[in-house]
């Protein structure tokens, strides 16, 4: 009897061996790595699979259920797709609503020095800095947009920065700290909409899962790196104060190195920059490094160049403390708009077609009558803009003017109060606020109009912050005239 059963508990593991190993030939992977997995990881690859075929029912190939093709581009297309991994210099990984890896790329090893096979069905919250837990689950979270119209489907941009863990050498690894190595990854919440049967407009949303590409940043030895014409690297404290910067910074930008030591990075940018700038600064005091955003740094001779920047914490040797911020700097333009004047630090190139300054204004002596001659004379002619040399501003401005909640540039925009006639001047003070910081002399907001000598000395005019939003006594004066 215990013969029996001993052959019979024997047939059964044989044919469940069987029915696992038949299992695993049926995943997307090498012969070579299926015939090594055991029997929790093919389940949990099997799980992956499955949801997988949900997030792209269309699947992915014949490996994913479709028919074989005749097509001779086949092999040509299979042979691409492994090249285009190699050469993206990251790894692709999709990852469900609830944190489990559905897919990550082989050439993860290259960057993390964990294989396919460990991270596949795994959570990504065991591989990512606990400090980064929140992040990563505001980043899996979707809000139920709202749509005019049935959209099947959409997606939504996602760009973060994690803190993934690293076994790799130390040789090999770049910056690490604590045993992870920060990722820059960009990609989408795919998000699919199915139609309720009560209404065609009506439905339920589903998050699918996270699409995204993770890529290194460049190492730790950022002094190493070789700069091109179109580089230059500086030095600074952790507050962005410039200590060093390398000579190829006058030729990119006009400035002398001594020109900007000891002045802040902030100082040197436009300013609808600047909130993005300071998003990129937190993140690396945070988490070590950092890849900014495209900014304009602003030149010495007028206008800017477009850059970006990848910067990296230095720490001391002996203290391990955070020592200094050095940062490489790709600038990717030309300088646009030579000769626009942004900052009290950038020289000219040539005289200003139009000034913003109180000579011109009329003196409190003029009489009554005199002041609205001139008035009514300046009614019949048409307003133009400043700066004729830069009409095309309002069609040519950049698209982080647009979205940036700084507005657009104070000299560049069309809602700027000194380039707008009155009937459309901006109605809330935030609109004007940009221009009336911009000069220091506060009083040629007001249009370089005196008020009449009996007004002046019965309700004198002082100008405050109202007159930020166009509603400067001195100013309704001349559109009243």
């Amino acid at each position: 009897m215990k013969e029996k059963s001993k052959n019979a508990a024997r047939t059964r593991r044989e044919k469940e061996n069987s029915e696992f190993y038949e299992l695993a030939k049926l995943l997307p992977l090498p012969s070579a790595i299926t015939s090594q997995l055991d029997k929790a990881s093919i389940i949990r690859l099997t799980t992956s699979y499955l949801k997988m075929r949900v997030v792209f029912p269309e699947g992915l190939g014949e490996a994913w259920g479709h028919s074989s093709r005749t097509s001779p581009l086949d092999n040509v297309g299979r042979e691409l797709g492994s090249h285009l991994l190699q050469t993206l210099d990251g790894f692709i990984f999709v990852v469900a609503p609830d944190g489990k890896i559905m897919y990550i790329s082989e050439t993860a090893s290259v960057h993390l020095g964990l294989s396919q096979v460990e991270l596949t069905g795994n959570s990504i919250y065991e591989y990512i800095h606990p400090a980064d837990h929140d992040e990563m689950t505001a980043v899996l979270t979707a809000h139920q947009p709202y749509h005019s119209h049935f959209v099947q489907e959409y997606e939504i941009e996602r760009s973060f920065f994690l803190r993934m863990k690293c076994v790799l050498a130390k040789r090999n690894a770049g910056l690490t700290c604590g045993g992870y190595k920060v990722i820059h990854c960009s990609g989408y919440l795919k998000i699919r909409q199915y139609s309720l049967d009560m209404s065609p407009f009506d439905g339920c949303y589903q998050n699918v899962g996270l699409v995204a590409v993770g890529h290194s940043l460049p190492p730790s030895a950022v002094t190493e790196i070789k700069l091109h014409s179109n580089m230059f690297m500086f030095r600074a404290s952790l507050d962005m104060k410039l200590i060093f910067l390398d000579s190829r910074v006058a030729e990119l930008t006009g400035y002398e190195p001594q020109d900007l030591i000891e002045k802040t990075l902030y100082h040197h940018v436009h300013g609808c920059d600047t909130f993005h700038l300071r998003c990129a600064h937190h993140l690396l005091l945070v988490k070590g490094q950092v890849t900014t955003k495209y900014y304009r740094f602003l030149a010495k001779h007028g206008g800017w160049v477009w850059v970006q920047s990848y910067a990296t914490i230095v720490h001391n040797s002996r203290s391990s403390r955070p020592h200094c911020i050095v940062s490489v700097n790709y600038v990717l333009t030309d300088t646009e708009y030579k000769g626009l004047q942004l900052s009290l630090d950038q020289i000219s190139a040539s005289k200003p077609a139009f000034s913003y300054t109180s000579s011109s204004t009329p003196t409190v002596t003029d009489n009554r009558k005199g002041v609205k001659s001139r008035l009514s004379g300046s009614k019949s002619k048409s307003r133009t803009s400043p700066y004729p040399q830069y009409s095309g501003f309002h069609t040519e401005r950049s698209e982080s003017d647009h979205d940036s909640q700084w507005g657009g540039s104070p000299l560049t925009d069309t809602a700027s109060p000194q380039l707008l006639d009155p009937g459309e001047r901006p109605g809330s003070q935030h609109d004007a606020s940009c221009a009336y910081r911009q000069f220091s002399d506060r009083s040629s907001l007001c249009y370089g109009f005196a008020l009449d000598h009996s007004r002046l000395v019965e309700e004198r005019h002082f100008h405050t912050q109202a007159c930020e939003g166009g509603r400067c006594e001195a100013g309704r004066a001349r559109s009243l005239g």
